[in-house]
Formats: structure tokens, C-alpha cells, sequence
């Protein structure tokens, strides 16, 4: 085309003036769906994605709606350059407007604050004016612009079409068993189209996409990597997408996006679709399976990790489980709230009161007598807990990874159950002494910033009783440098202290010397009622995760349950003998995967024996914790089992580890 002939077409000025009118049309749409979504935050996820559809739909048509009316605006553009005189230029009228606009007053002239006003709309004019003469001539090559994005941005759009028809053609059909419990999950979720599943080796996480005949397709491997329920929540939720008919809305969204790829106000409103999207479809599933809540929410961790580990990017023409912000995902399922509509400003309230009241009643109706009887003879039962250490070990070693979901899923879970733990890191797993390792370093950020305490232990997870007291406090000094520089980012103090594995030193004088060094650097050590072996529960665990053995992380899961059970049992009775009342307890466990994984039934089980989780400045204000002890060893033990050793008294027969797992564990040491 000759340049000439495309740079006087009427239709390129046309577009122009649409582009350039759609900048601040888009921007300021962007701006009025923020503070939309701000007043609308308390309702449910599905209203606010329709809001979102609403707002991308309406900056659509505004430029439409502009292009058409174009053409009388530059009639009437023409008819205002007839105003100006022949051989008049720009500057000239210019000058004659100012004038005009600038004259004396006289007895019939506006009042000043009127002239004022007079004069700003007339800059506004010569403003308008002066960019519809200079600005077209800037539009052919704004046009040519805007037409090789949309040519680069489709080449895009249409590559992933292409994989997503590659994933089709390559997908293969699953066995009749789990073809027949798809489709019992589609009759109970309501979904009444045709869809078809099938899976495929190119793909790490499940994937939904088609419009008119939907497909579902899962990794191959992923049957080995999650348990039956977990995996069932992961397709309800693709085929909820279906029944919402999403595919079909992120198909329009993709080709809105070629056509504003230079609009950031369109990619901020297209992500917050997606984003309230993926809310909608989990809040879905959540209401429509019973009880699904945690194990969806591991289910996306996991799903999460699987991903992360294979690096593979989906197509954005495809929706997939684990889209939007997980861990953003994961709290909203694991803290589910009420969602109302706000008819009126009484009505909201009184809503809400009966809600409650229903909610409520419900709880003491269903809960057995059994557990009210126990929560009221347990009342005012305390515990406090700490976690050694953050971030938590990766399995295989050096999975960060698997730290990073299993690090999220623990914050979740501590959030869901308002425990203000404690998470005491060892400093060389984050830093080299000297600069942070940046991931490692983020999870105790995510720690920090979901307002849960951090401490330090030693630089390495050494014993106190086999390491020099001057080094022990250099490797402490060491920790406590890099971890300050994290709490450094928030203004947040370093209080507390935990000894690696509860070992206390040689001498009572080194560890009274070592105690007075650790309250003159204002750090105060923890010590801890309840001790217990779930790292040896968490390492058979984390071995059965890697060897994708479900059945052996269940029995894992279930027997770990059952031992810290037994092991309450075992430190209520200390605090009964010694003290005659409960005190309020201290735990120490592992920040791994099991405790994790386990923590509904973990922490439920602990409010059903009447406790309430509370800081460890709180428990370990109680008088108990000033009982002398004088007990040093190699091992480390629990408080209890030193003031009961000091006092002379006989200890306690512990509970044992499982034999299942305590063989694991000794097979692990005999190949060291």
C-alpha cells in the first residue's frame, strides 16, 4: 500500500482518535472497578468476577461506541478550522482567543470568579484544539503500531492454541473405572454437557479448555502423586469451570487482550477476572463436596509443587486448578466467611446475627457429648508452640520447592486455627553468614509477614553439649545477624531463643552462663513441656511422599495422630502429679510436610482435649516455669522430665514410637 494513500485514509484517523481516546477511557475504568471491588470485598467471590466481566465488556464497547462517533467529530473539527481566516495560521488564533478571553470587564462581563472559569474551560479549549491539529499525524504510525502488536500478540494467542491441540490429539483415554467416577462427580456437580477426559505425559497440572465440546485433561502421573480425594477436588473444580461456561469467557478475554495489548488498565481487569474466577470456582467446590476443605486445599499445594518441579507453562487460552494467587486461594478455602448481600445498612447485621446463631447452634448440636464433657472439664487447658525449624527441610534435600508449598500450606493451616507460633530458624539454611539465599530467605518472610513470630536457634542445628561454649555463642551470634536483617525489613524485634534438640550444654554453669549472655542480647530461650518424636513420624512420611506410596502416608498420618495423643496423655499427668492443675503446656514439632498435612487432625484433636492456643509469653509466664532444674546430659528432655529428675521423682514410662516407624528410621541410619 502506498504510504501516502494509508496516512490520508479517513479510517486510520478514525482509529486513531479511538486509541487515543481509549487510553484515558480504559484507565479511568480500571480506577472505578478498584474502588468497586474495594466496596464489594465483603460479598461472594462470583459477584465480584461478574463485575470484573462487566468492566472488560464496558471497555470494549467504549471505544466501539468512540470509533462510530469519530466521524462527526471530525465534521465538526472541520467546521471549526472554517473559523479561522485563510491566511490566519495556528499562533494567530492562538492569540485572538487569549485576547478574547482576557479582555477588561465591563458592567455586563461575568464576575471574576466567573471570568475565571471562563478562561479555564478556554485554555481547555485551545488545549483540545491544539490536539486535534497536531496529534493525526502522529496517527499512522500509532495505527501501524497497534496493527504489528496485534499481528505479534495473535502469532502468540494462536501458538497456544496449537499446543492446546497438540495436548488433545496426544491425550489418552483414562480406564473405565476412574471414566465412571468422573462421571458420578459430573452428575453430582450438575454439569450436563458432554465432556470428555483424558490424559497425557506433556502436561504437569490438570487442565480444562473447549467451548462447544469441553475437555478435560489430566497428567499422567498425577493418579501416583495425589490420594483419590484429593485428585476428585482438583476435577470438580475444572468442571465447574465448565458448568460456568469459563473457557468460553477466557477465550474472549484472550482475543480482548490482543486487541489492548498496549492498555495496562485491560491486563490489571483481565487479572482480576481470573483472579475472583478461580475464588468462585473453589468457594463451588468447597459448598458442593462435604468436608472437602483441607484436602482441596492440599490438594492445590500439592498440585502446586508438581508444577513448580516439571516447569512447564499452560497455555492462557486453558483453565487450570492451580491458577490465580495459591496461597491467596488457600486461605480463603481454609477461612471460609459468610458471604452476604447488603441490601440495606440494617439488614446486613441482623443477617449476620442469625447466621451465627444458626452456626452456632449447629456446633453444639452436632458436636458429641463425649467432647462438650471433655472441653468442660479441660477448660482453660493453654498451649503454646513452636516450630524448629523455618524453612522447613525439603525432600529430596534441596527441593526448595517443596519447602515453599509445604512452608505456605503450614502458615494456612496456623491461620485457620489463630496458633501465634513461633518459627526459630537456622541460619544456615537461608544464608551463606553473609548474603540471604533469596528464596529460602522469602518463606521466612511469608512466616513474618503472616504475623507469626520468628526466632533463632544456632547458625546450625548443633548440640550444645558437643560443641565449645565459645562457639556455640559465635554460631548464635551468627544467627541471630542474618535472621535481624529479615525482622530488620518489618521493624521487628528478635525475642526467643530454642535450644537444637532441647540439649542444654555440659554444666549447669555453662548453661546459667550461657542463659545470662542470651538476656543481656534481650532474648529469652523456650522450654518446651511437650516433647516428641514426629521428626522420626515426619521422616517416614516425607519417604513415602517420594516414593508416592499414599497407603504408607496414610498409615503414617493416622498413627502419628494417635502417638501425640498418647503423648498429651503423658505430659497432662506430669503437670496433674507435679503441680496439680494443668499448666499451661509448651510444644515443640517440626515445621514439616506430615504436620502439614496432618494439622486438622493434629490441631482438632488438641481443642477437642480444651485447649486454646496461645503465645509462648503467655504460657511461659505461669509460676511452673520458675520450678529449679538442675538436669544436664547429652540428650535433650522435656521441662516436665527435668523438674520431676531434680526433684528426685521416678519419670514416667514414655510413649514408643510406632515399630513401622521406628524401623524407617533405623534403616536410615544403618546407611549412613
Amino acid at each position: 500500500m502506498n504510504w501516502n494513500i494509508f496516512t490520508d485514509a479517513k479510517l486510520i484517523e478514525q482509529l486513531g482518535w479511538t486509541l487515543l481516546h481509549s487510553i484515558w477511557q480504559i484507565a479511568l475504568l480500571a480506577l472505578a472497578l478498584y474502588i468497586v471491588l474495594r466496596l464489594i470485598r465483603p460479598h461472594s467471590a462470583n459477584a465480584r468476577y461478574v463485575v470484573a466481566v462487566s468492566f472488560l465488556a464496558i471497555s470494549v464497547i467504549l471505544p466501539v461506541v468512540t470509533f462510530l462517533q469519530v466521524s462527526e467529530r471530525i465534521d465538526i473539527a472541520q467546521a471549526r478550522q472554517q473559523y479561522l481566516q485563510p491566511d490566519d495560521n495556528f499562533q494567530s488564533y492562538l492569540t485572538r482567543e487569549k485576547n478574547t478571553l482576557t479582555s477588561p470587564l465591563t458592567e455586563t462581563d461575568p464576575i471574576p470568579a466567573a471570568q475565571t472559569a471562563v478562561n479555564v474551560s478556554g485554555s481547555l479549549v485551545i488545549l483540545r484544539i491544539f490536539i486535534e491539529r497536531q496529534a493525526p499525524a502522529a496517527f499512522p504510525f500509532a495505527v501501524a503500531l497497534w496493527l504489528l502488536g496485534i499481528a505479534l500478540f495473535s502469532f502468540r494467542l494462536i501458538g497456544g492454541v496449537w499446543k492446546l491441540h497438540h495436548y488433545k490429539s496426544s491425550g489418552d483415554a483414562l480406564s473405565s473405572e476412574w471414566q465412571h467416577r468422573f462421571s458420578l462427580l459430573q452428575e453430582k456437580l450438575g454439569v450436563d454437557r458432554a465432556v470428555r477426559f483424558a490424559r497425557s505425559n506433556l502436561i504437569s497440572t490438570p487442565i480444562a479448555f473447549g467451548v462447544f465440546k469441553p475437555l478435560i485433561i489430566v497428567p499422567a502421573g498425577i493418579f501416583l502423586q495425589m490420594d483419590p480425594r484429593q485428585f476428585e477436588s482438583i476435577i470438580a473444580h475444572e468442571l465447574i469451570h465448565i458448568r460456568r461456561y469459563d473457557p468460553l469467557v477466557n477465550v474472549i478475554q484472550n482475543v480482548v487482550e490482543v486487541l489492548f495489548f498496549y492498555h495496562p488498565g485491560v491486563w490489571w481487569i483481565s487479572k482480576q477476572i481470573r483472579r475472583e474466577r478461580e475464588f468462585a470456582a473453589d468457594r463451588a467446590v468447597t459448598n458442593a463436596m462435604v468436608d472437602c476443605d483441607v484436602v482441596y486445599a492440599t490438594a492445590l499445594a500439592n498440585l502446586e509443587e508438581i508444577r513448580l518441579t516439571a516447569n512447564k507453562a499452560l497455555p492462557s487460552m486453558a483453565t487450570a486448578a492451580n491458577g490465580g494467587n495459591l496461597m491467596q486461594r488457600i486461605q480463603m478455602i481454609l477461612h471460609k466467611k459468610t458471604e452476604i448481600t447488603r441490601a440495606s445498612s440494617a439488614w446486613p447485621a441482623g443477617l449476620a446475627a442469625a447466621l451465627i446463631s444458626a452456626l452456632l447452634l449447629g456446633v453444639l448440636s452436632y458436636a458429641p457429648a463425649s467432647i462438650v464433657n471433655a472441653q468442660k472439664k479441660a477448660n482453660g487447658r493453654k498451649l503454646a508452640v513452636g516450630f524448629v525449624s523455618i524453612p522447613p527441610l525439603a525432600r529430596p534435600e534441596g527441593n526448595v520447592m517443596d519447602s515453599d508449598a509445604t512452608t505456605r500450606l503450614m502458615i494456612a493451616k496456623l491461620t485457620q486455627y489463630k496458633i501465634p507460633a513461633i518459627g526459630f530458624v537456622t541460619g544456615s539454611t537461608i544464608s551463606d553468614g553473609d548474603k540471604l539465599y533469596p528464596v529460602r530467605a522469602n518463606m521466612v518472610r511469608l512466616w513474618r509477614d503472616a504475623g507469626l513470630e520468628v526466632g533463632i536457634g544456632n547458625f546450625k542445628h548443633v548440640w550444645f553439649y558437643n560443641t565449645p561454649y565459645d562457639d556455640y555463642v559465635v554460631g548464635v551470634k551468627k544467627n541471630e545477624a542474618v535472621v535481624k536483617k529479615v525482622l530488620a525489613e518489618k521493624n521487628l524485634p528478635l525475642r526467643y531463643f530454642s535450644y537444637p534438640y532441647l540439649n542444654t550444654g555440659k554444666s549447669v554453669e555453662e548453661r546459667d552462663r550461657f542463659e545470662s549472655w542470651l538476656n543481656a542480647q534481650g532474648l529469652h530461650s523456650v522450654k518446651y513441656t511437650v516433647d516428641n518424636q514426629e521428626w522420626m513420624y515426619s521422616y517416614a512420611y516425607d519417604v513415602a511422599r517420594l516414593d508416592n506410596d499414599i497407603n504408607t502416608m496414610t498409615e503414617v498420618r493416622v498413627a502419628f495422630i494417635k502417638y501425640m495423643d498418647k503423648m498429651f496423655d503423658h505430659y497432662e499427668a506430669y503437670s496433674q502429679e507435679m503441680f496439680g492443675r494443668d499448666i499451661p503446656q509448651t510444644m515443640v514439632l517440626t515445621s514439616s510436610r506430615l504436620v502439614a498435612d496432618s494439622a486438622d487432625d493434629l490441631f482438632g484433636m488438641i481443642q477437642k482435649r480444651g485447649y486454646s492456643f496461645v503465645s509462648m509469653d503467655e504460657a511461659q509466664a505461669d509460676v511452673a516455669y520458675n520450678t529449679p532444674e538442675n538436669i544436664i546430659g547429652e540428650f535433650g528432655n522435656s521441662w516436665f522430665e527435668r523438674w520431676t529428675a531434680t526433684q528426685g521423682k521416678k519419670l514416667r514410662d514414655e510413649p514408643r514410637v510406632d515399630d513401622s516407624v521406628a524401623a524407617i528410621w533405623k534403616d536410615k541410619q544403618i546407611k549412613k
